[in-house]
């Protein structure tokens, strides 16, 4: 996994009304338009950290991640009626036979404890029917063993089972989770755990070990998978600095990763360190049509900015368009 240096310092991008940070993309090759969708809140919620509890996400478009068309600032958001009832957090979008699936983070306040995270789906026909994404009530991914399955209220961090990232290998659908583990130590707890779908259906899905429990981090955040060579692949995640626990990181936090030929198993050796916290970026995303740069949110304003390093990192399989889901 090689990373090249910055070459130009870029802005940040900002919405003209809206805090932004995490973000996820599809990108349409014939057009060359990525169409991402974010998190976005008030700005006054900030100073108080109450924008996560509020948050909901929004569409826009862009070329290069240096001018933004905000389309959009709320095309999904919480469901006073559904088990999603708060905030919506992290996703990933995949485009599917006759429409895209976008996967997503939520929790349930009315009869649980609100803390503990679930992924639902939504879809819709059409990428710029941007105001029609219609979430699928049959589907509902909960915590499962070998999985922590509910918000321990001693750990450093709340429950995590969130920012999903789906992949392709052998004809066969796969899924990454941002996750914990129940018997590592409070703050340690973080981990990346794998899921199969059962016969390839959107609906079930089997639980797998981890691809990767280290025992270094309070969280592994927005987990993604990357070649990193012909017979490599890179294991992306990001982490803040003050849960950074790992030996050989001096606490640096922000957007590391693994390497492994094995594409199921990533040892828990030496991380490298991509991209430091100091850097001023968070949850970051690795984006190949642009030579693998990492792009991610500026920390201290809001808004999504390029960083100019370029990993060189490429898409594992993400074709998922001979696939389809009932309505």
């Amino acid at each position: 996994m090689r990373t090249l240096a910055p070459e130009f310092s870029y802005p940040t991008v900002q919405h003209p009304d809206r805090h932004v940070w995490d973000f996820w993309y599809y990108f349409d090759p014939e057009t060359g338009t990525f169409h991402l969708f974010y998190l976005n809140a008030d700005r006054s919620l900030v100073a108080q950290d109450q924008h996560h509890l509020s948050s909901q996400v929004g569409y826009a478009t862009t070329k290069d991640f240096l001018t933004i068309d905000w389309v959009s600032d709320r095309v999904l958001g919480a469901d006073p009626h559904g088990w999603d009832d708060t905030s919506i957090w992290s996703g990933d979008v995949i485009k599917v036979d006759g429409g895209f699936l976008m996967f997503y983070t939520s929790r349930n306040q009315a009869t649980d404890d609100g803390m503990t995270q679930n992924v639902g789906v939504a879809f819709t026909h059409h990428m710029q029917s941007f105001d029609r994404w219609f979430r699928i009530p049959s589907i509902r991914i909960q915590p499962e063993a070998p999985y922590e399955l509910q918000h321990n209220p001693e750990d450093l961090t709340i429950h995590a089972w969130r920012d999903p990232f789906l992949f392709r290998h052998e004809e066969q659908i796969y899924m990454l989770l941002s996750a914990k583990e129940p018997d590592r130590p409070l703050g340690k707890k973080g981990t990346v755990a794998l899921l199969k779908a059962k016969n390839n259906s959107f609906e079930q899905w089997e639980y797998l070990p981890p691809i990767c429990h280290p025992g270094f981090y309070a969280e592994m955040e927005v987990p993604q998978l990357y070649r990193s060579g012909a017979d490599d692949y890179a294991l992306v995640y990001s982490t803040w600095a003050k849960y950074d626990f790992a030996p050989t990181t001096e606490q640096s936090g922000g957007l590391q990763g693994f390497r492994s030929s094995s594409l199921f198993n990533f040892p828990a050796a030496t991380p490298e360190v991509l991209l430091p916290e100091t850097a001023g970026l968070y949850a970051c995303r690795i984006i190949p049509e642009l030579n693998g740069e990492i792009v991610g949110f500026d920390i201290t304003t809001g808004g999504i900015r390029r960083s100019g390093v370029q990993t060189g990192l490429q898409h594992v399989d993400r074709d998922f368009s001979s696939y389809s889901i009932e309505m």
